[in-house]
């Protein structure tokens, strides 16, 4: 009898483990002119019923994503210095994004991380693209008229935020 109930319980927990969604933790990171950048968050699933009642002002926490940066930056003419950050994007109206870059508080300081601190990056939005079912950020190299510098990209269900990060200028 002990057996048969040892085995109900492996079988019921098996499956709660296959039908359950795993939130995976990644991390991207990227390495250009000096500075390298490291992107971490957990994958999370597309809720379109919970976006489809977004509002102006809605901030999304992007699977709780953290960029780690080794030297400074710029975006939107704003330098962004060495030292992590919470990655979060803020809905601007339902189909214009920005994504925002928050300090964290250094270490056993008084200080909080705090919006009045946040870096608003040169973003772009788009919505209609190719489906992202999972939450997925990613770091690549622009292209066109962001060629040279780095895009940080938020894909999440039919929508896509870029952050433009200028990189420093290479010396002569």
């Amino acid at each position: 009898m002990k057996k048969l109930g040892l085995c109900v319980a492996l079988l019921c927990t098996l499956t709660a483990l296959t039908l359950s969604h795993p939130h995976i933790r990644k991390t991207v990171g990227a390495s250009a002119e000096g500075v390298q950048l490291k992107l971490s968050y957990f994958t999370l699933p597309y809720n379109a019923e919970h976006m489809a009642g977004v509002k102006e002002g809605f901030v999304f926490h992007c699977g709780r994503a953290t960029l780690e940066i080794s030297g400074a930056v710029e975006s939107a003419g704003v330098t962004v210095s060495t030292g992590q950050y919470d990655l979060r994007a803020k809905a601007v109206t339902a189909d214009k994004w920005t994504l925002l870059l928050i300090p964290k508080a250094a270490e056993g300081s008084a200080g909080q991380q705090g919006s009045s601190r946040q870096i608003s990056l040169e973003s772009r939005s788009a919505k209609g693209q190719l489906e992202a079912h999972h939450l997925n950020l990613d770091l690549t190299s622009g292209h066109g008229d962001t060629h040279g510098k780095l895009i940080l990209s938020v894909a999440f269900g039919p929508r896509t935020v870029e952050g433009i990060l200028s990189l420093p200028t290479p010396d002569a």
